[in-house]
């Protein structure tokens, strides 16, 4: 059990750390960026690219020299820390050795000497095996990159294992940073923002949301912290070992979750101090004011900011989605 419990938090924690890409990806960098990023053009040491509307555009070519991360710039030569364009020849190399970062690319070494070098012409790959250029079809290309060897410093990096943080690079090296309470990291506009505004497919889990060491939850569902509808389950692992990964979950459209009930419960009898627009779509929803008469204009899923009132001897009716003459007394806006 102990050896099964720690490959767990280790795949974990390879999820949240891992920032390799290959460059045979069918996902395009710049979904990681805002719009007018300037990134290494991946695969390549004299050239960049810029990001709009999450997809690449060539940005430019140094004639002759090699773009410069930290100064955003061609230039003769790279930062010592800048290791990703540095030829693959190692002490034990002999032959012919493709790059690490650009499948096209091939190395004639002689230990760490570099001999020679070249590029497959006609979109070809070079194929380590065969030791020769070949057409993409007929080998595979694993050539790959860290994000940190394409970023200049400072810039800012969507981190697609937590909604609630982002990565920044400074030579070389990544920084994870965790936005504010109550809110996660928007790459449109590269800020933290309120989280209800957040496409976020991958909940981040609260802290100790499976309790410690000392006293942990087992066998029990427990609420996400961010939205009204979702919550997590945690196992049970055994006393004094809380779940590192708890499964995430979510109510059907018109319910929350009720921590104390550990189950669903109507919207419209459940107080939420999370986004109440929560699957709403381009729809409205039930305000938490006394009366029943007011109710929330939802974007996109997301609370508006607009709060409507019925006429005075109207009130919200949440399954018809307009103001009836009908009384109601729902459960969040009774007295």
């Amino acid at each position: 059990m102990q050896a099964l419990l720690m490959l767990v938090a280790f795949v974990a924690l390879l999820q949240l750390s891992t920032q390799t890409e290959y460059l045979s990806s069918s996902e395009d960098i710049c979904r990681l960026f805002p719009d007018k990023t300037k990134l290494r053009k991946p695969g390549y040491c004299d050239r960049w690219i810029t990001c709009k509307d999450s997809k690449s555009s060539d940005g430019g070519f140094c004639n002759g020299q090699l773009f410069n991360l930290g100064k955003g710039s061609c230039q003769k030569s790279l930062e010592s820390s800048d290791t990703y364009c540095k030829a693959p020849c190692g002490s034990k190399s002999n032959g012919y050795i493709g790059d690490t970062f650009n499948c096209a690319n091939w190395y004639f070494c002689n230990k760490t000497t570099v001999l020679s070098s070249g590029i497959c012409s006609n979109g070809m790959y070079f194929d380590q095996n065969k030791q020769m250029c070949l057409y993409p079809k007929d080998t595979i290309c694993n050539a790959k990159f860290e994000l940190c060897q394409i970023v200049p410093t400072g810039v800012k990096i969507r981190d697609e294992h937590n909604c609630d943080k982002y990565i920044t690079c400074k030579a070389g090296k990544a920084t994870t940073t965790t936005c504010p309470e109550g809110l996660y990291y928007d790459v449109t506009s590269g800020n933290c923002i309120k989280k209800s505004l957040v496409p976020c497919h991958k909940i981040p889990h609260p802290i100790e949301v499976c309790g410690t060491k000392k006293l942990a939850k087992r066998n029990v569902f427990v609420s996400d912290g961010a939205t009204c509808r979702g919550y997590f389950y945690c196992r049970d692992l055994g006393s004094g070992v809380p779940d590192p990964t708890p499964a995430w979950h979510q109510c059907p459209l018109e319910f929350f979750f009720n921590e104390e009930r550990a189950g669903c419960e109507a919207r419209v009898d459940r107080k939420c101090a999370e986004d109440r627009c929560d699957g709403r779509g381009n729809e409205y929803e039930l305000a938490e004011i006394p009366g029943c008469q007011h109710y929330i204009k939802c974007v996109n899923g997301a609370e508006s900011g607009e709060i409507l009132k019925c006429d005075d001897d109207m009130y919200f009716d949440a399954e018809a989605q307009r103001c009836t003459t009908t009384m109601k007394a729902y459960g969040i806006c009774t007295k």
